[in-house]
């Protein structure tokens, strides 16, 4: 497996134990000008195959390591999660296009690695799964699920989402639950505003965003994000996650993916 050294800002000190305990937090994080350097250094995303069922989205990912406060890209262009986590579109190898190097390159994209890294102390030589994905709106689609889940958890321990663009499109509101029936809410529903971050502790609490409307009606949107998941080795394995024991929302047998490579 090849790796590339890229140029790295210095890992901030450790984060306040009240941020790393929370089960869900959102706050400012990019400016305008550093959603711009990540969007630019993305170039053009990959098709998502798996969007024909649900909101189309294209989609681009990395597997990202940091090592004496230095990230390494990994290369691989796929990831596998369990049925137990994604009913709806797990338990196969879904291909993806890679970021190129200058996404890891990009000194925005390394300012999100090490908010994450440091709000949840996370330890060096592990494995966080990237993907940036927009969200395509059009009239047709409005009332659709931007994920093809509803409420669920993605597998892994920690997460973050950061929203880079949002383009023509109102609502789209995340939110965070403790349970499946969203009943509960750790964050009640809210718009991720551009440059913000939402970080949350995915092996205890669930997330959901709800479907995006279109500005105006007359012409299509989009929603534009960066995610990261830690930690990502069984995403290569497809093996369920020890540290995640959370299930999901069982999907309609006619809605169920079962697509293999």
């Amino acid at each position: 497996m090849q790796s590339l050294k890229l140029k790295t800002q210095a890992t901030a000190p450790t984060a306040p134990a009240c941020l790393k305990d929370a089960l869900a937090l959102s706050k400012p994080l990019l400016s305008p000008s550093e959603t711009a350097d990540i969007l630019s250094s993305c170039g053009s995303l990959g098709p998502d195959p798996s969007s024909q069922h649900f909101t189309k989205r294209t989609k681009s990912i990395a597997y990202v390591m940091c090592i004496a406060d230095q990230w390494f890209q990994l290369r691989a262009d796929f990831f596998s999660q369990p049925q137990q986590y994604n009913d709806f579109s797990g338990g196969y190898k879904r291909f993806y296009q890679e970021l190129p190097a200058t996404f890891l390159g990009c000194q925005a994209t390394q300012k999100v690695l090490s908010a994450f890294k440091t709000t949840y102390n996370l330890p060096e030589k592990e494995l966080i799964l990237v993907q940036i994905q927009t969200s395509h709106v059009d009239h047709n689609s409005v009332d659709q699920c931007l994920t093809g889940q509803g409420i669920h958890s993605d597998g892994a321990d920690r997460a973050i989402l950061v929203c880079l663009e949002r383009n023509n499109v109102v609502q789209a509101e995340s939110a965070i639950f403790s349970d499946l029936r969203g009943q509960h809410a750790v964050l009640d529903p809210f718009v991720l505003k551009e440059g913000h971050a939402l970080l949350w502790q995915d092996n205890r609490v669930f997330h959901h965003v709800a479907p995006a409307r279109l500005k105006d009606p007359q012409t299509d949107g989009s929603r534009t994000v960066l995610i990261a998941h830690y930690p990502a080795f069984h995403y290569l394995s497809g093996q369920t996650n020890p540290n995640n024991t959370l299930g999901t929302n069982q999907a309609a047998p006619s809605k169920r993916l079962r697509l293999h490579a």
